[in-house]
C-alpha cells in the first residue's frame, strides 16, 4: 500500500511538472523583427486614448505620457482645465523618455531614438542609435503575467523582439 501511495505521489508530482511547462504548451511569442521595428517606428499617429498611463513628462505646457511599449501620448496642457491629445507616436517598447534641449529621447526595446519635438505639430526622428540598450525577452509580459507560473517560449534575439505572447 504504501509503494503504491508513493508510485501515486511520484507520477503526480512528475504529471504537474509537464503539465504545468510542457515545451509544446508554451505561450508562443509574437515577434517585430529588427526590419520593421527600424523601418516603420517611431510613427507619429493621430491621437488616441490613454489605455495605461505611465511615466509622465513634463515640457512647457506640453505632457508626454508614456503607455509602456506601445508609445508616447502627447497632450497640450496650457488650458489645465481641457487638454487637448495633440499626437500619439509609436514606439514599440517604450518604457523611458527624457527631453533636452527640445529633443525627446526615447527608448525601443534595445535602440535609443532622439525626436525633435521644438515644432510640436511637426515632430521628426532625428537619429537611432542601435543596440544602446540590453535586450529583456520578458519586457512585453505583465508584471501579472510574471506573477504567475506560466511557460513563455523565447528562441533567442534571431527572429526580432518580442511584442507579445498568443
Amino acid at each position: 500500500m504504501k509503494l503504491f501511495v508513493f508510485s501515486a505521489l511520484v507520477v503526480s508530482l512528475f504529471s504537474g511538472c509537464t503539465e504545468k511547462y510542457p515545451y509544446d504548451g508554451c505561450h508562443e511569442p509574437i515577434y517585430l523583427s529588427y526590419e520593421k521595428l527600424r523601418e516603420d517606428y517611431p510613427a507619429i499617429k493621430e491621437p488616441r486614448e490613454i489605455g495605461k498611463a505611465g511615466k509622465i513628462y513634463v515640457y512647457g505646457d506640453i505632457l508626454l505620457i508614456n503607455e509602456k511599449n506601445i508609445g508616447i501620448h502627447v497632450v497640450d496642457n496650457s488650458n489645465k482645465e481641457k487638454p487637448k491629445n495633440l499626437h500619439f507616436i509609436e514606439i514599440p517598447g517604450n518604457i523611458d523618455l527624457a527631453v533636452k534641449e527640445g529633443y525627446l529621447y526615447v527608448d525601443s526595446f534595445i535602440d535609443l531614438i532622439v525626436l525633435n519635438i521644438n515644432d510640436i505639430d511637426n515632430i521628426t526622428k532625428v537619429d537611432r542609435k542601435e543596440e544602446v540598450f540590453p535586450y529583456n525577452s520578458e519586457q512585453a509580459l505583465s508584471k501579472e503575467d510574471l506573477e504567475k507560473d506560466r511557460c513563455y517560449h523565447y528562441d533567442g534575439e534571431k527572429n526580432g523582439v518580442i511584442i507579445g505572447y498568443k
